[in-house]
């Protein structure tokens, strides 16, 4: 929440309590827990002479990235009633936020929408956080083959992201995403933004860019659709692999047992800690 963009939304609010209580809080701290090293670059020039450790988000994988067989859960997913089951899925999960780039993903979808209908795909939106709003617009303005639903927690999200073909998080800032971790570790070929946070899916083929502008995403959009079944598979697969190595719950239990070890005296301090 440090990050200038971050700090840009309700500015003044947010300068009056951090010289209030908050930087008096945090400059107390004997670490601070960054998830990326873009965080941590954010915090070392407000605190230069605390310690920073980045250790990232952990995800639960799905069971079938352990390499044992399983059926997805079988419960209903919210487009099956208007989607036929033989179509492509291109899925959006989080929160519905100014800052996800959601504007832009629809005017690039609606650029690209003849071309989705040739190769059969449709957007889904699956999220929270606007009351409502972003289904009521849909209703209201369609937008070719692009549909909006609420919330999916638990199973129901397991289920959504075990039935698309493709994720997408055209995100303006984020510290580390979950939902776009949690893609990955299901095996789906991702398109990103660089304010993911995630240049390793980009160098490890696990994903496309996805900026947050039409004209770019457009582009990125037709690249997704032109990609053939096996080479989706491979950027899955190259995803799965890169969450299993470095943002599943035992890699980053271990790290934060490393750090609080460290931090109470009993050890050296950890590489990821500078």
């Amino acid at each position: 929440m440090l990050n200038p963009m971050a700090l840009a939304h309700s500015r003044w609010k947010k300068r009056f309590v951090w010289h209030l209580w908050e930087r008096r809080a945090l400059n107390s701290a004997r670490c601070l827990h960054a998830l990326c090293p873009a965080e941590a670059a954010a915090l070392k020039p407000l605190f230069p002479g605390i310690p920073v450790a980045v250790i990232p988000n952990g995800v639960a994988l799905p069971v079938q990235a352990s390499g044992e067989e399983a059926d997805p859960p079988l419960v209903p997913l919210p487009w099956q009633a208007f989607i036929p089951a033989d179509e492509k899925i291109l899925l959006f999960l989080g929160r519905f936020h100014s800052g996800k780039g959601i504007t832009a993903l629809l005017h690039a979808w609606e650029a690209v929408s003849s071309e989705a209908e040739r190769q059969g795909w449709w957007l889904a939106l699956v999220g929270y956080g606007d009351g409502g709003a972003l289904e009521r617009q849909l209703r209201t303005t369609p937008v070719h083959r692009c549909m909006a639903f609420g919330p999916a927690f638990g199973r129901s999200k397991q289920a959504v992201l075990a039935s698309a073909e493709a994720f997408i998080l055209p995100s303006q800032f984020e510290a580390l995403p979950m939902a776009a971790l949690e893609a990955m570790g299901h095996g789906l070929p991702c398109l990103l933004s660089s304010a993911c946070n995630l240049p390793e899916a980009f160098e490890q083929a696990a994903a496309l860019r996805a900026e947050p502008n039409p004209e770019s995403l457009a582009v990125t959009l037709h690249q997704l659709f032109d990609l053939s079944v096996p080479a989706r598979a491979a950027m899955g697969e190259s995803g799965r692999a890169l969450v299993t190595k470095h943002y599943s719950w035992p890699q980053v239990a271990a790290q934060t047992h490393d750090l609080y070890n460290w931090i109470l005296g009993g050890g050296e301090q950890p590489a990821w800690v500078s």
